[in-house]
């Protein structure tokens, strides 16, 4: 009876380990994701020197995502420009708040092949 007991008690830690897992899991696909956006969004913001609308529409369409610059320097021809691409992720157990997921890229203004 009384390792009946005890494993009844066990699985509530198993359950939350894998709900731990799945929210893990989740992070890790909405990360892989937004670096995927990353490239794609660096090579249009490389060709046309900033962020641009087709930019924007891009992160929101395919990651549910908004994107940023990072600082406040101009961008010019050869200068480094860094974005942000992130997005709010609600996890069940390892906040109880949103979390932001984000991904932060360079790239050099005008180098592109």
């Amino acid at each position: 009876m009384g390792y009946k007991m005890g494993f009844i008690l066990s699985l509530i830690f198993v359950v939350q380990l894998f709900v731990m897992v799945g929210d893990l899991m989740s992070i890790q696909f909405i990360y892989t994701n937004l670096d995927a956006i990353s490239v794609t969004a660096g090579h249009i913001i490389s060709q046309k020197g900033m962020i641009t609308d087709e930019v924007i529409r891009l992160c929101e369409n395919e990651g549910n995502a908004q994107i940023v610059q990072v600082g406040d320097t101009t961008p010019m021809f050869g200068s480094i420009f860094e974005y942000k691409i992130y997005t709010s992720y609600d996890p069940y157990i390892i906040k109880d708040e949103p979390m932001e997921v984000y991904v932060i890229r360079s790239v050099v203004i005008g180098y592109y092949s």
